[in-house]
């Protein structure tokens, strides 16, 4: 078997004919040429097995079986061709998207390649190759060279398993990712070429900018790329089969005795890592850290310190920890008992808007939407409350001068004093003014709402 770097470059063949968006079929077909398989040249069709890729001198190209780490096929390379399936499974999981090494008799499919060499398509430099495609490719084919891709069983399962999931993925029009839009390498996904870390890779519920190995503009247009979100919109959603998060709470003890700056500590770890721990109070979320970076050996469990911020009202408190990774799959601790100062005993000592029951400030549930009048942040489902001191509304962010920031007609993006643009019902306030502000800070007169109450607040039209 020829050994090549385990983490040699992956290429993308140029741009073909594709097929209109939402016509693909959702199955991707690992074929891993059991006792040999012929490649053909010319349009690309999964179910002959024939490639615009295929480049060389005739239109036949026999293509070697998948080999095991040690150079091994047939049943002696069952468990490593097994334990690859089941890690793309995993990684496909979150859309409706059916992995299979059972070639389909009939419908359209996409079709890997993982098998054979680079050299045996009349190709060379590329541990995988595929076509990129900025809408979906029905019936397409893209290739992993197994037999080329060295190392011991576990670290090449995990570089196989990355591949695979990249070059599928540009056939459904995505690019390669260099960073996350925060500065972190996106090492954690497989549409990049970055190695600066482990572990098994997603695709991330995050913003990357595109690049190989360096920043680039994506192949279809703009510079950033949410691979997560770009496959739900190829596919829909699916049912994640990745283990949950697993979170142990460690303290502070419950009857203990706490105070502002408190550390609250639990451990934690997820199969697609931890993107962040909440800190939860009396059922409301208070505080969060990130999750810890990742190494050579992918994110490992740690030790997580959230500590109790300033605000948070004196009373018998439930603590509770929250462990997410990032699509929002959420493992909670029990709740813990704890003291802050003395016991409440009348809404007077909580927080705008909280209750006090058994000695415990709480809020209820948000029922706010957007539109609805509020007095406090906690009202709102998404926790944004914006106005002046005469009328507030639950209200979200939009791009303050963009047309349709709003999801209603009858509201527009004002600035709000925290600088942000907030969407508030037109005719509330002059063009230039910001919303809540003094006309100190803006220069301008402060938006007056008092004149037109709350009934034309909650008479808002919907699209």
């Amino acid at each position: 078997m020829k050994l090549a770097l385990a983490f040699a470059a992956l290429v993308a063949a140029p741009m073909t004919s594709i097929a209109a968006p939402g016509q693909v079929g959702n199955i991707i077909y690992m074929e891993r040429c059991k006792n040999g398989c012929t490649l053909k040249k010319g349009v690309d069709d999964s179910r002959t097995l024939t490639s615009s890729i295929v480049s060389g001198s005739g239109t036949d190209f026999p293509m070697a079986e998948f080999m095991s780490s040690t150079g091994q096929t047939g049943a002696a390379a069952d468990a490593e061709w097994n334990a690859l399936v089941t890690c793309v499974k995993e990684v496909y999981s979150p859309y409706n998207v059916v992995i299979t090494d059972q070639k389909p008799t009939t419908g359209s499919y996409q079709a890997v390649v993982v098998a054979g060499l680079d050299e045996d398509i009349g190709v060379s430099g590329a541990a995988g190759i595929a076509n990129v495609h900025c809408q979906p490719l029905d019936n397409g084919v893209s290739f992993v060279f197994a037999n080329g891709v060295g190392g011991s069983a576990a670290s090449r399962l995990e570089f196989l398993c990355g591949a695979v999931a990249q070059e599928t993925a540009h056939n459904y029009g995505l690019s390669h990712e260099y960073k996350f839009t925060d500065g972190r390498s996106a090492c954690t996904d497989p549409m990049t070429y970055r190695s600066d870390c482990g572990g098994q890779q997603f695709f991330r519920n995050e913003q990357a900018y595109c690049g190989g190995f360096v920043q680039e503009n994506c192949n279809c247009g703009g510079t950033i790329q949410n691979s997560h979100v770009a496959l739900l919109g190829v596919f829909g959603p699916g049912t994640p089969i990745t283990a949950p998060p697993t979170v142990t709470y460690t303290g502070p003890a419950a009857g203990s005795e706490v105070a502002t700056g408190t550390a609250v500590i639990a451990i934690a770890k997820a199969q697609r890592g931890i993107f962040r721990m909440e800190l939860w109070l009396n059922g409301y979320k208070w505080n969060e850290v990130k999750g810890v970076a990742w190494g050579r050996m992918g994110q490992p469990e740690a030790s997580y310190s959230i500590p109790i911020p300033a605000g948070v009202p004196d009373g018998v408190i439930d603590i509770v920890v929250k462990a997410k990774d990032d699509i929002d799959v959420t493992t909670a601790t029990a709740p813990v008992t704890v003291m802050k100062g003395a016991p409440c005993a009348t809404a007077d000592s909580c927080l705008a808007g909280q209750k006090c029951e058994a000695g415990k400030c709480f809020w209820e549930p948000p029922s706010g939407n957007f539109g609805d009048a509020c007095t406090y942040p906690q009202f709102c489902t998404n926790g944004f409350c914006e106005g002046t001191a005469e009328v507030k509304i639950c209200t979200q962010e939009c791009v303050v001068g963009v047309a349709d920031a709003c999801p209603d007609e009858s509201y527009e993006c004002i600035q709000s004093s925290s600088q942000k643009g907030v969407c508030f019902p037109k005719g509330l306030g002059e063009e230039g003014n910001c919303l809540g502000c003094s006309s100190a800070s803006t220069g301008a007169p402060p938006v007056l709402l008092a004149a037109f109450g709350l009934a034309f607040v909650l008479r808002r039209r919907r699209r």
